[in-house]
Parts: C-alpha cells; structure tokens; sequence
C-alpha cells in the first residue's frame, strides 16, 4: 500500500491497519476449511468418520471391560473418575495455551483428546495383554514380569498415540501444518491416554488393597501419577511422536529425505522415552525422578526448537505485512504474543476494539498461512 510524502506511519498507537485481501487469510481457511468453497476435502470427512468409530468402540470396550470392577467398588471408581476428569481438564487447558501465537483449533484440540481418551486407550488394553503373553512365552514370566512394561508400552501404545496423531492431521489439515501444532496436538492425544491409564492404575490399586481404605488407595494412586510421572509421561513421548506428524504435514506428506529421517527419528525418541519411563533401571526413588526429568527436558527440548522457529516465521510476517500497511516494525511483530495483542487493543477507544480484533486475526491468518508455507 502506498503512501503519500509526509503521511503518518501510524495514525492511532496500537491500531492495526486492514490488511490486503487474501485468500490465504479467509477466515474460512483459518478454520480448517478448504479454501474457497468453505466445505471439508473428503479425506477429513474419511479420516472423521474412523476417529468417532474407533472412539466409540474404545469407549465401549472399556465400559465392558471394567464395568465389573466398577460395581463392586462404585464409590471408588466415582472419586477416581472425579479425579481423571480434574486432571483432563487442568491438563487441557495447559496444553492449549502453551501453543504460540494462537491456541489450536478447538474442534481438533477435543477430537485429539477424545481419541486417546477411549480409542489408543481401549486398544492398547488388548494390544498389551497380547505382547505381554508373547513376552512370557518367550523370556519366561519372571524376566517378563521385570522388562515386559519396557518392552511391550514403547511398540503399542506409542503407535496407537501415533495414528490418532495422524487421523487428526488428516481429519483438520489446517489445523496441523507445522510442526509446533503436531506437538502440541501430539501432547492432547497422550494426555487423553495418561487420563484414562490414571483411572484405571487407580481401580488397580483399589483391588491390590483388597477393597481396604480404598479412597486413600485412589488418592495415592493420582498422585503419584500426577504430580510425580504425570510431568514426563505419555503427553510428552506423544509430544515428541506429534512433532514428526507436523514435520511430514508440512511438506504436504511429501517429505524429502532429510525430513522423513527427522520424523522417524523423533518417533523413535518417543518410544524410546516410553522404554526409559517403564525401565526397572535405574531403580529406586532416585532413578524415578532421573527418568522423568529425561524424558521432561527433551520433550522440553523439542517444544522450545518448535516453538522458536515458528514465532520467528510469524514475527518476519508481520513485519512485512506491517511495513506494507504503515505499521511500525515492533507494532507489527508484537501481534505474535496473546499480551502483545492484548496491550494495542488496551490503546485502542472501546467502541473500535471488535474491528481492530478482527483485523488482528486476520493478519494472523496471514502469518500463519505463511510460516506453515516457510516449513514445508
């Protein structure tokens, strides 16, 4: 947009210009919809269709499953069911705002949740009880019994967290394009599994106890995988497995060799994170909290790298567009953090706030179309 001689950069502090018209900042596009006719490309409705079947038939498997256990101690299922529900919540909402720039999709961020909440869940209760006796078979039940958890959690429940990952990359293409949303999508599906796994290690223990005191066994029990191995359980190994997700989604399933080499080595640091968490070694308290501190820091690690590149992306488009609008440079750019956006609507009258919001989104569309296409 031009200028003439002597006008102002800038006409009101914090205000924010309206952008070009784009078709790469439609709102529709920004919702996960193909561009220009609003409606969702068949491999979404596809890959939607799969994701409440096997959701349903998850949730369904693990009513049957447990619904004996459920009866005889209902009381204490109720408070570790109150117990799972506060952990899903809390957890969530963490989750979601840790993603920069913007939150995920909200439709995306439930379905993500919800599959590892009853599907990777459900099947992974057969897949173990499968592995397990193999393990028996072959390594006898005590070796088994020490490094069946190692051995059999890395292979089935990190690849049954990794197709939820993908059907919903396949299912919200526009809400999984880089590789920062396949974390933070990644970490949703764990979060659903470690949930559901919470609640019944919980009803476990009830039984291990004998049905003494057992709300004191459940309280233990959430507490132990909460606030102890809750930091560095399955949300962060999925995390890390999502992040391969991001990385092929942004090459449009089309990755080169150095791409496709990444992806499969942060699955496999996944499963890997998985062995070391259930590993008998190293033992004790001590070994525990190394474990999770492991697996924390590199989830950590992975996170802040994601997360580096695609606020950097974003900041360079905002300028741009910025520069062409008449904005100054950090104006521009202090629109990639929620307290940036925040601070020029605080600048701006009340009765113009919507509009300047909605042209803050929609430069944001802009500059998220952009980074997603800088990564691919």
């Amino acid at each position: 947009m031009s200028r003439t001689p002597g006008e102002p950069r800038e006409r009101t502090l914090g205000a924010v210009p309206r952008p070009r018209s784009s078709r790469t900042s439609a709102p529709g596009r920004a919702r996960g919809r193909t561009a220009g006719t609003g409606r969702p490309l068949l491999p979404s409705l596809v890959a939607l269709a799969a994701v409440a079947a096997l959701c349903l038939l998850g949730l369904v498997f693990l009513a049957a499953r447990f619904a004996g256990t459920v009866r005889a101690f209902f009381g204490e299922a109720a408070l570790a069911l109150v117990l799972a529900a506060a952990t899903l919540v809390l957890g969530y909402w963490v989750l979601r705002q840790i993603r920069p720039v913007r939150e995920p999709d909200t439709a995306a961020s439930l379905t993500a949740a919800a599959f590892g909440l009853t599907a990777a869940a459900g099947a992974a209760v057969v897949a173990n009880g499968a592995l397990g006796s193999l393990w028996a078979a072959v390594l006898g039940l005590d070796l088994a019994g020490v490094w069946g958890p190692s051995l059999t959690a890395p292979l089935n429940e990190e690849l049954l967290k990794l197709a939820g990952i993908v059907l919903v990359a396949v299912a919200f293409p526009y809400a999984l394009r880089v590789p920062v949303d396949g974390f933070v999508l990644g970490a949703l599906v764990g979060l659903g599994f470690e949930v559901t796994e919470n609640a019944v290690s919980a009803m476990n223990a009830v039984v291990e106890a004998g049905g003494v005191d057992g709300a004191a066994a459940v309280v233990r029990s959430a507490a132990v995988r909460v606030a102890l191995t809750g930091l560095a359980s399955h949300w962060t190994m999925s995390a890390v497995a999502g992040t391969a997700v991001g990385l092929l989604a942004a090459s449009a399933w089309r990755p080169g060799a150095r791409r496709a080499a990444g992806a499969a080595g942060l699955v496999l640091l996944a499963m890997a994170m998985h062995g070391l968490l259930d590993s008998p070694l190293p033992g004790g308290a001590a070994g525990t909290a190394v474990k999770i501190a492991v697996n924390f820091l590199i989830a950590a690690a992975v996170y802040l790298v994601v997360r580096h590149t695609h606020r950097r992306r974003v900041r360079a488009s905002l300028a741009a567009q910025g520069e062409d609008l008449g904005m100054r440079r950090s104006d521009a750019e202090a629109l990639a953090t929620r307290r940036g956006r925040r601070s020029a609507l605080r600048r701006i009258a009340r009765p113009e706030r919507p509009a300047v919001q909605e042209r803050q989104g929609a430069m944001l569309a802009t500059a998220e179309d952009h980074a997603a296409g800088s990564a691919s």
